[in-house]
């Protein structure tokens, strides 16, 4: 059986395959997280990111990258929700409407 050579540059293009898969296995979260929450941009962003920070240094980028944009799109989707909270609804339209007195 003859021996099998690989070279150092064939090994670290294998090693930023196997990391580019781990960055989208984090990627997934922040890329489902996004457009659950309509908000598309950080997203794609946390996806994109986890992947090239993957490929480029590991689990050591990917995963940071992965959490801060998941942190960012939660955030900015609890924002939203407590300025809709204290809204005003009521409609001049609707004539069955009752208005809190003043």
């Amino acid at each position: 059986m003859d021996e099998i050579r690989i070279s150092y540059r064939e090994v670290l293009i294998y090693l930023a395959i196997a990391n580019a898969i781990l960055g989208v296995l984090f990627g997934i979260f922040p890329l489902l997280a996004g457009l659950k929450l309509n908000n598309r941009k950080y997203g794609v962003i946390g996806f994109i990111g986890s992947i090239l920070g993957g490929a480029i240094a590991g689990i050591f980028l990917s995963f940071p990258v992965a959490a801060v944009s998941s942190w960012l799109i939660i955030r900015k989707s609890s924002v939203n929700k407590t300025q809709d909270v204290g809204a005003n609804d009521y409609s001049i339209d609707d004539p069955t409407m009752t208005y809190p007195a003043q």
